[in-house]
């Protein structure tokens, strides 16, 4: 059953970020998750061009999942992170579940915004417009790095396994220490 549930959250992580998605798979990751995925936001719903979107999902086959947005507004910048749980299987709705914990949930500084933004322009991030690595193991951990601003959409991911040195986990690491992630 351990199993079957990794298998499932690996299949979701993978499903999620795909090239082809639904309306029909947007609501059933929002109602599995509670979250919205950006690709989704990006197609299914009618955003003000002056917002910017940053969404970082790190996930792992045996440690923390971490979905985290960076997202502007009219009023700032604001930081929402969540942790996400393995998969429960409820016997009773035979259907799973993701438990979900808000790890952070505030507006973000001035500086951290600049400072953010200047990782963003230091990795060239809006530079590149695809970035797609193939697994290269099965039972690893990744990143998925989307954005969105002014109609630009981008869908980066690591694949599985990358090594240390590889350019989302450096984004993502000096992300997460100025974020305190």
């Amino acid at each position: 059953m351990k199993n079957l549930i990794l298998l499932s959250l690996i299949f979701l992580s993978r499903q999620i970020f795909s090239q082809e998605i639904t309306q029909k798979d947007c609501e059933g990751y929002l109602k599995q998750t509670g979250l919205k995925y950006l690709k989704c936001i990006y197609q299914f719903e009618k955003l003000n061009s002056e917002d910017k979107i940053y969404q970082f999902y790190k996930w792992s086959a045996f440690g923390k999942n971490i979905f985290t947005n960076v997202e502007k507004r009219k009023t700032g910048y604001f930081l929402i992170s969540h942790e996400i749980f393995q998969p429960i299987y409820n016997e009773k709705t035979e259907e799973f579940e993701c438990p979900i914990v808000v790890c952070q949930n505030r507006k973000l500084t001035e500086k951290e915004v600049n400072d953010f933004e200047s990782i963003i322009n230091k990795y060239k991030f809006w530079e590149k417009k695809t970035y797609d690595l193939e697994p290269i193991c099965s039972d690893g951990f990744g990143i998925v790095f989307q954005a969105l601003h002014n109609g630009d959409y981008r869908n980066y991911s690591n694949g599985n396994c990358a090594s240390a040195n590889e350019y989302l986990n450096i984004l993502y690491a000096e992300i997460k220490k100025l974020l305190k992630l």
